[in-house]
């Protein structure tokens, strides 16, 4: 017993040390508190707080403002991709449009050179054809006179000068020929077309001299029935006798003195030259 106390009370003091050391600066720091720099060390320390928490909030802001911009930047370079990818694509087809149509000319172009090409050919051909065809008909001499209609076996002239029947015979005779004489439909058809075109009276070759004579042509030969009709037959006769005639497509008859204009025939030949 006595020696715990002993032992206790020595150490008692070494236990207490700490406690007074621990005393000792809690009352500097009371001290460094009731210092005259104690505030303005702190307002400074508030102040640098502030100011970094306002640098921070401006950053911060400055961050926000910086990535909306490069959203809006990404935003309009997204949109300027696509646009540019439309254009694109609407040029590639505009460009396979004006190709296709391009093909499609040079095709058209080209089938209608090959069509003129083959035309020109044609006509070359019928050219060629054409000048043998001269080259034949100029080893043989005309079928019929110069100025002469030639209408298949016959060769007809419409004289330029009216005259009398029988002065027309005349003229008729000088050149080898006889007035017009008509033995079918086809012969009557002809001569109506070539006059188709002239009022003008033209004498043919059927005539008579009495009015109850029947009509002849100048070899003779009668009229053949029902071959044509003719209309205005005079009703009193002259020594001349009566003569018919062709005028605007249908056939009189009149006084042989009367003068008009006339049509000769005679055969068309077909003869090599020598």
């Amino acid at each position: 017993m006595n020696l715990e106390m002993i032992f206790d009370d020595k150490m008692k003091p070494v236990n207490e040390q700490p406690d007074q050391k621990l005393c000792h600066n809690k009352a500097k720091g009371l001290r460094f508190l009731f210092s005259p720099w104690w505030c303005p060390v702190a307002m400074t320390l508030v102040i640098l707080c502030v100011g970094l928490s306002v640098t921070l909030i401006i950053q911060w802001m400055q961050l926000l403002q910086v990535s909306d911009l490069l959203k809006k930047y990404q935003a309009n370079l997204t949109h300027q991709e696509h646009t540019l990818e439309g254009q694109i694509l609407a040029q590639q087809q505009a460009a396979n449009t004006s190709q296709k149509k391009l093909k499609e000319t040079i095709d058209t172009l080209t089938w209608e050179l090959n069509e003129k090409t083959k035309e020109q050919e044609e006509l070359l051909q019928q050219n060629q054809n054409l000048q043998k065809a001269l080259q034949r008909a100029a080893d043989f001499s005309g079928p019929c006179p110069q100025n002469w209609l030639w209408h298949k076996e016959h060769c007809y002239l419409f004289s330029s000068a009216q005259s009398s029947w029988a002065k027309s015979q005349e003229n008729c005779l000088s050149l080898d020929a006889q007035l017009l004489q008509i033995n079918s439909i086809d012969d009557l058809s002809f001569i109506l077309q070539a006059t188709s075109h002239s009022t003008s009276p033209f004498w043919m070759g059927l005539h008579r001299k009495k009015k109850n004579d029947p009509w002849l042509w100048e070899n003779g030969s009668p009229l053949r029935p029902h071959l044509f009709r003719i209309r205005g037959i005079p009703s009193q006769t002259h020594p001349s006798g009566t003569c018919v005639y062709i005028q605007g497509g249908g056939i009189f008859a009149d006084h042989c003195i009367l003068t008009a204009f006339s049509i000769c025939e005679k055969q068309a030949g077909l003869s090599p030259t020598e």
